[in-house]
């Protein structure tokens, strides 16, 4: 299905509109959570910037990226967030044109503007992280296996452009294979995609070529996760509900979603080549993740990024196939589009906010203090929100650091002894660092200064 003169305007406009929520409070909050690891390591030299991706869980391209804009841009956590909010934005026009080509226009505008008002993707484009351009890069792949189809010689030109495309995905996230996989279960799952079947395996091969050059990294990483585990928990049943109630921003919509999407299913028999794509794009990365979390935690709504566009399109491409007529199915469309609309909620930011740790310790500011940070990587965290400047400069003597407790204690020991615990760990009394400085300074004062981050104030 061809492209109307409307059709192609409505494209910039949704990437346009797009861009304005999305480039909107970039700059409503200090960098938290992981932004600060990725904008310190960014301006590292290139030695010391590799020798850290042998340890990291992420591959280089979105480091690089921040690297060179931030070179040419005012160092703010507004303009380092530009990058995820264009990536974002843009990622609505693949996924307008495989809607477009799946369901013509009302599921193109309506899976556009479902994924426009998710708060969901808005968070992720106000983050110095990878997702958002993950999100773009599997988006564009999906299409790209769609559009092939129709193309002539089984698509090898359109295998070749999306093995390129596939390199840049698993440069950005290592979860980018998931991302292909996939893409390789919809080409044998779907009777209408089997033919591209020898293309893709021949793009794939080159793909891994090009990946090569990082599988040792990638290898041990994956080792490392299965061998030590890692810092989730085995997800609960519950968690199936939750991760698609965040696709969907409140509960109430997350269950007439659901419905439609399970009602169309039922009327459209046999299901239509778009339903069936969209179900698995959505629901096979949501279950199989849960199902391999069981054994090695990873059921993590970021890491499922590149699922939720799937999902947006399911719910639009559900309205088109409940048999309605149009007149209904528009309305049904609009309301729905409305529902997220109203639901929306860009103007606020994270939980976490640094700032309020740097205030409490601070307020505690005392001559001869002391100052501790555990974990050791909210360093990054606290150092951004004291003065972002600082993330410039060389901290390794504070990343690798750990609170020192002198043995014997000198006769007399200056005080206070100020930590910031960001462990999220409520008992303290388990830690051993907390029990040797409460065996020094028996006097203690405490405050949760942001979520799940106490300050302690040690005194004698």
């Amino acid at each position: 299905m061809g492209l109307s003169r409307t059709d192609r305007l409505m494209i910039p406009a949704l990437v346009a509109l797009n861009i304005v929520f999305k480039c909107t409070w970039l700059n409503s909050g200090v960098l938290a959570h992981d932004e600060p690891f990725t904008v310190y390591w960014s301006q590292r030299p290139m030695g010391e910037l590799w020798s850290m991706f042998a340890t990291e869980n992420n591959p280089p391209l979105y480091f690089l990226l921040i690297k060179a804009w931030s070179s040419v841009t005012p160092f703010t956590a507004g303009w380092l967030r530009v990058p995820s909010a264009l990536f974002s934005a843009i990622a609505v026009w693949p996924l307008f044109l495989l809607g477009h080509r799946l369901g013509g226009r009302i599921v193109a505008v309506s899976a556009a503007l479902i994924f426009t008002f998710s708060n969901y993707h808005h968070g992720f484009a106000h983050e110095v992280r990878a997702y958002s351009l993950f999100t773009l890069l599997a988006a564009t792949g999906m299409w790209l296996v769609w559009r092939a189809k129709d193309k002539p010689n089984n698509g090898l030109r359109a295998m070749l452009g999306l093995s390129a495309l596939n390199v840049l995905l698993v440069y950005t996230h290592f979860f980018g294979w998931l991302a292909i996989g996939l893409q390789g279960l919809c080409l044998f799952a779907l009777p209408e995609l089997r033919h591209l079947r020898r293309n893709f395996l021949f793009g794939l091969a080159l793909t891994i070529a090009w990946f090569s050059p990082y599988l040792i990294i990638f290898a041990q990483r994956i080792g490392t996760s299965v061998s030590q585990g890692t810092w989730l928990g085995s997800p609960v049943p519950e968690e199936l509900y939750n991760m698609v109630w965040r696709w969907s921003n409140v509960p109430v919509l997350t269950v007439v979603f659901l419905i439609v999407i399970a009602v169309a299913c039922v009327r459209d028999r046999p299901l239509s080549p778009g339903i069936r794509l969209a179900l698995l794009w959505a629901f096979v990365p949501l279950v199989g993740m849960f199902l391999v979390s069981l054994v090695v935690p990873m059921f993590l709504d970021r890491y499922l990024v590149y699922a939720a566009p799937g999902f947006a399109l399911l719910v639009a491409l559900s309205v088109a196939r409940l048999g309605a007529s149009y007149r209904w199915t528009t309305g049904l469309a609009a309301l729905l589009v409305s529902a997220m609309a109203i639901t929306f909620t860009p103007w606020r930011s994270g939980v976490r906010d640094p700032v309020r740790v740097v205030k409490a310790v601070d307020g505690w500011a005392m001559e001869h203090r002391e100052l501790d940070v555990v974990p050791s990587w909210y360093w990054l965290n606290y150092l951004a929100a004291e003065d972002l400047e600082q993330l410039k400069d060389d901290q390794s003597d504070l990343l690798y650091s750990d609170i020192a407790i002198t043995d014997p204690v000198p006769g007399e020991v200056l005080g206070p002894r100020i930590v910031v615990d960001a462990s999220g760990d409520p008992k303290r009394s388990h830690q051993a660092w907390y029990r040797s400085l409460k065996a020094v300074y028996p006097i203690v004062d405490s405050v949760e200064a942001d979520h799940r981050v106490w300050v302690y104030r040690f005194q004698r």
